[in-house]
């Protein structure tokens, strides 16, 4: 029975290895350059960081990089009214009593206000709105980019900033880094986004306004802003440039995290497959494969020592499914620092059984729909 659910694993994970591999090669083996775009006249680009308040001293920090930068942009931190800290940018401040038509709490509700804000003040076709989370930051290479960016909307590739403070955690978001660098390079540049993530987000402010951030849901705001902003018929693309975000900085703050996205997807299944059904079977298949890649190497040992043979052609697809997998944290660790190599090849398994553990954490303790999941910020 066990071989026969392996099997099964393994003939799962077959289409995302086989992608990935082929991506990964790929991105080896064909160098594209970083052009820079060509600068549309009279456009304007703002950064805007959405706070909960929690964080300030990361806020500021991300402010003071942004500045250095030299670039002739707005900055706005988008905070609550009970948020006292006063940013060295300018701010949007949420109203208290502030609500929206869907109900919508939290992160997207300030986003809604947001833009409800930015069109007031005349903000419009020629501006674009490049979003930051309390704990993310862009190069300088691309806000310069958005400023003669073509399509109505994009992203960048993830990296990693503030790493190291658990080691676990961090392994695990070079998944994230191999995720972003192959499969969200390869579908926005195809201008049909897959996963996309709020952390460098980048919208021209008319069409941002005109979707709204008003979703109603529990969370994956970002994930329907860029399937609504397609099915409305706006242009989705690709930033050839780095968003750096700082990994979990516990193994409570890690599970945290990885719960409110799973709940996030699982309590917005109707939302999202009402705007494009094809995103939300492709991210549960993600959701339940992903971390099985090391299954292959269970099924030959046990074949040999206590079950009947494995067909041919099973061990052909998990030796197949395995390279694929370790290839991939690999391509992901040379990625954020070549050091992590080694330490990711060795604890590969237990960063996939870490992993794949959150579902368990989720389903035995699950969050609180009315709350939102907070971890800490560095």
């Amino acid at each position: 029975m066990l071989v026969v659910v392996i099997a099964i694993l393994i003939l799962l994970y077959f289409p995302v290895a086989s992608l990935q591999l082929i991506l990964m090669l790929r991105n080896i083996l064909v160098h594209d350059r970083a052009e820079m775009s060509v600068l549309v006249p009279g456009r304007r680009v703002i950064v805007e960081i959405c706070t909960n308040g929690q964080n300030p001293s990361v806020v500021e920090h991300i402010i003071d990089v942004i500045k250095g930068y030299g670039l002739n942009l707005e900055i706005y931190v988008v905070k609550e009214d009970y948020d006292l800290f006063h940013y060295s940018a300018n701010e949007i401040v949420v109203p208290k009593l502030y609500t929206t038509k869907n109900g919508s709490r939290k992160k997207m509700r300030g986003l809604h206000y947001g833009i409800e804000y930015l069109h007031a003040q005349g903000y419009g076709s020629e501006t674009y709105i490049c979003h930051l989370d309390d704990d993310s930051l862009v190069e300088r290479d691309y806000l310069q980019y958005i400023y003669g960016m073509s399509e109505t909307a994009g992203q960048g590739t993830i990296k990693l900033r503030e790493y190291g403070h658990h080691l676990l955690s961090t392994l695990a978001d070079i998944g994230r880094v191999y995720t972003c660098d192959v499969l969200c390079r390869h579908f926005n540049t195809a201008g049909k986004p897959m996963e996309v993530h709020g952390e460098g987000l980048t919208i021209r402010a008319d069409a941002e306004y005109d979707v709204g951030w008003d979703f109603g849901t529990y969370g994956a705001e970002d994930l329907m802003m860029g399937q609504s902003l397609v099915k409305k018929g706006y242009t989705f693309g690709f930033i050839p440039y780095d968003i750096y975000i700082a990994p979990p900085v516990s193994m409570k703050d890690f599970y945290k995290q990885r719960r409110r996205w799973a709940f996030s997807l699982l309590w917005s299944v109707r939302e999202i497959r009402a705007i494009r059904p094809v995103v939300l079977y492709w991210l549960m298949y993600r959701y339940v494969t992903t971390w099985t890649g090391f299954t292959g190497l269970i099924i030959l040992p046990y074949t040999l020592l206590l079950g009947p043979p494995v067909p041919f052609w099973i061990v052909g697809i998990s030796i197949f499914n395995t390279v694929s997998y370790w290839s991939s944290y690999q391509y992901g660790a040379s990625k954020l620092n070549r050091r992590y190599m080694p330490t990711m090849l060795l604890l590969q398994i237990v960063v996939a059984l870490y992993e794949g553990a959150t579902i368990v954490y989720g389903a035995v303790f699950p969050p609180d729909r009315n709350s939102f999941d907070v971890i800490k910020k560095v």
